[in-house]
């Protein structure tokens, strides 16, 4: 027995094939569009990348830049502080080199102060004492190193200036 199945003639079937080839190059081509459109949407998004990307190297130079600047005047201030510092470390090393040869001075002059009250002294007692050989009744209170004759009367130094008080106001 023969089959009842139809063969396909060789007409038919190329023509099978054909829209079989056909649906697949239609397929092919909306998937080459697909891709097309991603290729356009990825090169767009790397544009937009490399420009994000030139963009932010620009402002890393311009930070680089500015960070550089910084840095040599962090540098420059950091060298005028130690600058500064050593020029206090000498000009403090020079006020107390002023400060003790002052204070050396001022022992200095103290002690010549009371060497020469000491003298004055000195020289009135022995003064008093030679009055009081040469004229035993004389009151040698009243004379004195320090006093003058003034209008014919003994009178004594006026007071140190740090000791005169101002008489208070009249009325």
């Amino acid at each position: 027995m023969k089959s009842i199945e139809p063969r396909l003639t060789l007409a038919d079937q190329w023509e099978h094939r054909c829209v079989k080839l056909m649906g697949d190059l239609k397929l092919l081509n909306q998937q080459k569009a697909n891709v097309e459109k991603e290729k356009e949407e990825v090169e767009a998004a790397k544009s937009k990348a490399d420009k994000d990307l030139e963009s932010a190297l620009a402002d890393s130079k311009e930070k680089g830049v500015e960070l550089q600047r910084l840095r040599d005047r962090e540098a420059s201030l950091l060298a005028d502080l130690r600058s500064a510092g050593e020029k206090f470390t000498t000009e403090k090393s020079r006020a107390d080199l002023a400060e003790a040869s002052l204070a050396a001075m001022e022992q200095a002059r103290r002690e010549l102060v009371k060497l020469a009250e000491d003298s004055v002294k000195a020289t009135e007692d022995a003064l008093k004492e030679q009055i009081l050989l040469l004229a035993p009744d004389f009151d040698v209170t009243l004379i004195g190193a320090w006093k003058e004759v003034v209008d014919g009367r003994i009178v004594g130094p006026p007071p140190p200036e740090d000791q005169i008080i101002d008489p208070p106001p009249q009325d």
